[in-house]
């Protein structure tokens, strides 16, 4: 299977999206389509997908009659169907055995994590995220000679991602996946393909590859460009320098043949520059955007030189309850300084609950929750209900007491250069908007941030953007977002809420991976983890002395016997790791 295409055009309504795309995908790729909040990308999958016609330009299949199998990001279902009796319709048709039918679209539904009290259910009724897992279960059950996936992450939960995973490694077949989820990315793509104003361009290898090879062409583009500002340069003086000596030649000239074809020879060599310069000009290296600094200092304009306590905030035996519902049960934990908590867990566990606890906005639960006075905290609500939708994005970021040129300087790390401090707040995207209220959250003089899903509808600049200035705040934070990428980047403890009780964590998210492995593997093995940890100890320490007595011997028939002991010490260290780390965890 293969699928070209070049010259791709597209506007809607005589504005442009794109033009001039190119590409082809291949039977082994698996592609991320990542580019700016509407740069085109959706646009670019459904001309893929055959679901909308290019303006000009061609795409090509072979073989002509492949399928290609789309999963939008905003399904409709028919009315009357049921979660159950959607997934039959796209089952082949080779499945003809209604029991192997039946089988087959039970484990699926079952693996997306449908459960049988769904299936009945009408399949518009389902949340944002149970639609997903209906598309996704019904391409599992397809037949397809490619796959392509629009934001499939939007609306899943952690729990979620690890069979998305597993599923989009497993197909065996191309794919192409529109993704701001960067640990996806990683995990899954083995092609990048970037979608920009200036055209669609490809990269070997997943993301973190894709950003190393980024950061090198950026470097060559800004050394190419000082080297083409320096040629510019130096032809223009050339040129300035010849046209004075043409013109004191020709005047001289007269009827003097000597310069007349002095003044001849300046002529040409003149022109010659002119037209190098003007081939330069047509060819003119745009100058590079130079990442505009997080803006370090007023980051922590209000924080630098403030003694803040160990302890921000102290829970002791929280409970909460939603009528009947038990949502927290008798949790206690602390919030201490320069701590960069990542509160995780399904959707609907209570983490939205537990921030506005933490905040003081829900007073209404048991137990104690104290805020140390020298607090200040800043909240930052999934829905920006803090934005002045009449105001323009300075004057809105300035009401929270800044001054003028911290905030332009804020800003402009947040993407917002020059004249787009002006824009009017109604008139900006949810993305746009979320930059907004999160550079009013900074300037606000806050020195504990309590941040609900800080980089929804977010694209993967943006997402970066607020990484590094949030990187740079020598203060707390409190966050809870799916973003696994952001949680790895940032921070230092985990919190996790399940079955109502509140498990702390405290290191990476790579740590906290690494203990639910551990825990798993204790579930699993029961008795015998202990042995097998054991094992693992007594293995290491038997190899570092091995190591220690091959540099030691000189004696040619020891060291042989010294190097096979090492080995099979090493294999079978090797399997017990194995087996202790079980299956991938993914949450």
């Amino acid at each position: 299977m293969n699928l070209h295409f070049s010259g791709l055009c597209k506007s809607y309504i005589g504005k442009k999206v794109f033009e001039n795309i190119s590409g082809q995908i291949n039977p082994q790729d698996r592609i991320g389509l990542i580019g700016a909040n509407g740069v085109g990308k959706t646009t670019l999958a459904r001309l893929l997908a055959g679901r909308e016609a290019c303006d000009t330009g061609e795409i090509s299949y072979s073989p002509s009659y492949m399928e290609t199998l789309y999963i939008e990001q905003y399904p409709i279902f028919d009315s009357d169907i049921s979660v159950y009796g959607e997934v039959p319709r796209v089952v082949p048709n080779d499945n003809n055995n209604i029991k192997d039918i039946k089988t087959i679209v039970e484990r699926a539904l079952n693996r997306v994590g449908l459960s049988k009290d769904k299936w009945e259910q009408k399949a518009e009724t389902l949340s944002g995220g149970e639609k997903t897992k209906l598309l996704l279960c019904k391409a599992m059950v397809s037949h397809f000679d490619l796959l392509i996936l629009d934001e499939p992450t939007n609306h899943l939960d952690m729990d979620s991602y690890g069979w998305l995973e597993e599923f989009a490694q497993d197909i065996g077949k191309p794919m192409l996946v529109i993704s701001h989820d960067r640990f996806s990315l990683d995990n899954v793509v083995n092609r990048i393909w970037e979608l920009t104003s200036r055209g669609l361009k490809a990269y070997e290898g997943n993301y973190s590859a894709y950003r190393i090879q980024k950061e090198i062409e950026l470097g060559s583009l800004a050394r190419e460009y000082d080297k083409q500002q320096t040629k510019i340069e130096h032809l223009k003086q050339v040129i300035n320098q010849r046209k004075g000596w043409y013109n004191s030649a020709h005047k001289s000239a007269g009827q003097n043949d000597f310069y007349r074809a002095k003044a001849k020879k300046h002529a040409n060599v003149l022109k010659a520059k002119e037209r190098e310069l003007e081939r330069i000009e047509k060819a003119r290296i745009d100058k590079p955007q130079k990442p505009v600094s997080p803006a370090f200092e007023v980051i922590n304009k209000n924080i630098t030189g403030r003694k803040l306590p160990p302890f921000l905030v102290q829970g002791k035996n929280p409970c909460k309850n939603f009528g009947e519902k038990l949502l927290l049960d008798d949790i206690s934990f602390n919030i201490k300084r320069r701590d960069k908590i990542a509160l995780i867990g399904r959707n609907g566990v209570g983490k939205t609950t537990f921030l506005k606890v933490v905040c003081g906005i829900d007073k209404d639960y048991g137990g104690t929750v104290t805020i140390n006075p020298s607090v200040k905290i800043g909240y930052f609500a999934q829905e920006f209900d803090d934005l002045d939708n009449g105001a323009a994005i300075l004057d809105d970021v300035l009401a929270v007491g800044a001054g003028a040129e911290d905030a332009r300087l804020l800003l402009a790390g947040l993407l917002f250069r020059g004249d787009d401090v002006y824009k009017r707040i109604a008139n900006l995207s949810m993305e746009e908007k979320g930059r907004v209220a999160f550079a009013k959250l900074i300037l606000s003089g806050a020195n504990l941030l309590v941040l609900d899903e800080p980089t929804n509808y977010m694209d993967i600049q943006s997402k970066e953007k607020i990484e590094k200035v949030l990187d740079e705040f020598g203060g707390s934070i409190v966050f809870v977002t799916h973003d696994r990428y952001f949680i790895n980047e940032l921070a230092n403890r985990i919190f996790v809420i399940d079955n109502q009780k509140l498990y702390c964590y405290d290191g990476s998210y790579e740590y906290y991976m690494t203990k639910r492995r551990e825990q798993k593997a204790k579930e699993e093995i029961g008795v015998e983890y202990r042995h097998l940890a054991d094992n693992i100890r007594r293995l290491e320490c038997e190899l570092a002395f091995l190591g220690g007595k091959l540099n030691e011997t000189q004696d040619e028939e020891e060291k042989e016997r010294l190097n096979r002991r090492f080995l099979e010490a090493a294999k079978e260290l090797k399997r017990n790791k194995e087996y202790l780390k079980g299956p991938e965890l993914n949450n």
